[in-house]
Formats: structure tokens, C-alpha cells, sequence
């Protein structure tokens, strides 16, 4: 078959399309939907029509008002689909299971020091059979997959990770795409954490106001994903917005001795880690970032510093993406209480807007509305996002084979 769009590609795309905007707007019409779309009303309403069908969305009231018969409002159904969701990080690990609506049904968390893959497969082991045991047996046949989020990179961190040698060879030497995909009997999809929660954004958060942006996500370090024209921008090697390595200014406030180029990397001034470790220096002795609402008084001054530092470097950060990317957006969250999340949100904003350039766009700086659980939402948000994104490479093929990104 020749490279090109063909009708059973372009009405697949058109069906992501309408499932796009009625997440988007919740509920709507056909009428909204051909005007949101550019689509005639008839391809609407067989496309509609189709999904209903299909149960993919239900019919959610009416709504009254104007000349004519009363609108059928069409909403996402949350029985339609479902799927199972993993995270897996540097300091926990956790599952859940969404509906289409991405609601969350059921969710885990296992909390650990040091990310053994070992107890991390016996975890999945256990917890992923009883999640689905939470669905009778028609929601059962509607799992569309299992999404997996994690860092690229989990073993070539040992030092900032306080990981010993040992456990990081076995991480370099472990295929842990191939170990999890043996174990479960429905598509696998793999992304970075950083983008998955991108990916979580752009469908349940900010991105149904918002198509271009770069998320933020900090975390024991930091991560993020690009967002442009309403899909996930993955980079070449599926790598994009990976902010962990990003060169900053060096600073001495957290005892980090200065490296022979003269810059640190973000994830040294902007992660977790480095608020847990200055935390521990100042004598507050958490083990966890989890624990920190319990020392919220005591830490308060010690958490205002650390929020000084990682605004400068943020916004340095900041400066450089944005003189590439024309971007309308930038969202930051983080495990993190929701007022320090806003306050540090805030001062980034400040900083930026008095330190660019006349000749480049500031975009917005806003916090993330998932916090803590995008991350591992945004894993089981994969599966859908690979099944009914408007994605435009399904009107160059005949077929759309499952996307795996490993």
C-alpha cells in the first residue's frame, strides 16, 4: 500500500477527534462538535453515532434553550474503556486503574529506599491481578493495556541516588520493558515519567484549555515532556524534555562543590532529593518527601530557601527553552503541598517576567492539577492515548499497530 492518507485512516482520525474534544469540553452536542471539528453534520452524526454504538460515549441529557428541538449533549463514557496504570520511581513505586473518564478506581503505593527491580516485579506481581479483580468480566474485556512510567535512566544515577554499585549494574543490565510485558496478557506501553505525566496533562489537566506547553514535573529529580499542537512531542530518541541534565548556574547553598565547567545540572538545585538532603543538614530527619507535612512548621524556613534557589534555576532553565520554543504555557507540579506548589509557581513567574528579553513571548507559568499521582496517571493514561488520541500519523496507514515507546 503506498504512503498516504486513505478513508478508513482519516475517519479513524476523525473518531479520536471527536473523543479529543468531548474530553476537552465534557459533554457537547453534534452541532458542537461539527463546529469544533470543521466536519459536516452528517460525518458527525455517523461518527457519533458509531461511538455510541460502540460505547465509547453515552448520551448526557439535553440541553434547552433557543429555537428548535432541544441538543442530545454526548459525554465520554466512563465504562467504555479502562486501564491499568504503573509508576515506577526512585523512592516508590505505585499502580491504579482508570476508567475512560480517567477517573481512578483502585490505587497502590509501595514506598522504598532504594528502587530494587527484584521487589519492584514481585510488587507488580501481587498488585496488578487485584486491581483487575475490581472489574467484573464484560469491564474486564475492555482493559485496553497497561501503561508503565519511569525514568530512562534509573541506574545511571548512583551517586546522587545514594545507590550503591551493585544495584545500579544490575539496573544497566535488567530489560525491564521485556520483564513486565512477559508477566501481563494485554499491550504494554512504556514511557518516560516525566512525559507520561505530560501525557496526563494534556488529558485530564491543563490541556484541555492549553496545546502547547512544557511540563514540569519535579520530583526526586526532575523530569519533564513537551506538549505541542495537543500531542506529546517525544524527541528522536524519545527523550525530549528531559530537564534533569540541563546546565545551570552553580550554587553553593546546598554544599555541592563546583564542577570543573562551572554549571550545575537542574536536578541538583531543582529536585527532591536536594530538598530532602538540605532538610537532613538543617536537622529536620525525614526519610521521605511524603513525610514533610508533618514538619511543615519546623521546615518552613529551610523549604523557603530551597524555593529560592530552585526558582533562579528554574528560571534560568526557563530562559533557554523558551528562546527555542514559542511555547503558551509552562506547567510545574511536584509531590509537594498544593500552597507551596502555587507559591513556588508564583515566584518563577516574577522572576521570569523581569528577566527575559524584550523580543521573546513570556508564556504563563502555571501549576499542574494532578500533583502527586501524574506521574502514574499519566502511565495509565497511555494506553488510551495510544488508542484514541487524535494522533495524525493513523491517516498514513491502513492499520495502527500498538505504539510502545521502550
Amino acid at each position: 500500500m503506498s504512503q498516504g492518507s486513505n478513508s478508513s485512516g482519516l475517519r479513524r482520525y476523525n473518531e479520536r477527534v471527536m473523543l479529543t474534544h468531548l474530553r476537552k469540553y465534557r459533554t457537547a452536542s453534534k452541532s458542537d462538535l461539527a463546529r469544533a471539528t470543521h466536519l459536516t453534520p452528517q460525518a458527525v452524526t455517523r461518527i457519533v453515532d458509531d461511538l455510541e454504538q460502540n460505547e465509547l460515549v453515552v448520551r448526557e441529557g439535553r440541553r434547552l434553550g433557543g429555537l428548535g428541538q432541544p441538543s442530545t449533549l454526548y459525554a465520554i463514557n466512563p465504562a467504555g474503556a479502562y486501564s491499568l496504570g504503573i509508576k515506577i520511581g526512585r523512592r516508590d513505586l505505585e499502580l491504579l486503574l482508570l476508567d475512560f473518564s480517567g477517573k481512578t478506581l483502585g490505587q497502590f503505593r509501595r514506598e522504598f529506599d532504594q528502587p530494587d527491580p527484584d521487589f519492584i516485579l514481585e510488587q507488580i506481581d501481587e498488585l496488578l491481578p487485584e486491581l483487575r479483580s475490581r472489574l467484573d468480566k464484560t469491564a474486564q474485556k475492555r482493559l485496553r493495556g497497561v501503561g508503565v512510567a519511569m525514568p530512562w535512566f534509573l541506574g545511571a544515577w548512583p551517586s546522587e541516588l545514594e545507590m550503591d554499585k551493585t544495584l545500579s549494574e544490575r539496573w544497566r543490565n535488567i530489560d525491564l520493558s521485556e520483564e513486565i510485558s512477559r508477566r501481563i496478557d494485554l499491550p504494554v506501553y512504556f514511557e518516560n515519567d516525566g512525559a507520561a505525566a505530560a501525557v496526563a496533562e494534556l488529558q485530564l489537566g491543563v490541556g484541555r484549555d492549553i496545546s502547547d506547553f512544557l511540563y514540569v514535573n519535579i520530583g526526586a529529580f526532575i523530569g519533564g515532556g513537551l506538549v505541542l499542537h495537543g500531542n506529546l512531542e517525544p524527541g528522536v530518541h524519545g527523550n525530549a524534555a528531559e530537564l534533569a541534565s540541563m546546565p545551570v548556574p552553580h550554587s553553593e547553598r546546598f554544599g555541592h562543590p563546583a564542577p570543573k565547567s562551572g554549571f550545575d545540572m537542574l536536578t541538583q538545585r531543582a529536585s527532591l532529593l536536594t530538598l530532602r538532603r538540605y532538610l537532613n543538614q538543617k536537622g529536620i530527619g525525614i526519610s521521605h518527601i511524603g513525610e514533610l507535612p508533618d514538619y511543615i512548621d519546623q521546615a518552613r524556613l529551610y523549604i523557603q530557601e530551597w524555593m529560592d534557589d530552585c526558582a533562579d534555576a528554574l528560571v534560568f532553565a526557563f530562559l533557554s527553552a523558551i528562546s527555542v520554543l514559542d511555547l503558551k504555557a509552562i506547567i510545574i507540579d511536584a509531590n509537594l503541598p498544593r500552597f507551596i506548589i502555587e507559591e513556588l509557581v508564583a515566584m518563577v513567574e516574577r522572576r521570569l517576567g523581569g528577566a527575559v528579553a524584550k523580543d521573546i513571548f513570556v508564556p504563563s507559568i502555571l501549576p499542574g492539577r494532578l500533583g502527586p499521582d501524574a506521574m502514574v496517571v499519566g502511565g495509565g493514561i497511555l494506553p488510551f492515548y495510544s488508542s484514541f488520541a487524535a494522533d495524525k500519523t493513523v491517516l498514513l496507514k491502513g492499520s495502527v499497530p500498538e505504539r510502545r515507546t521502550i
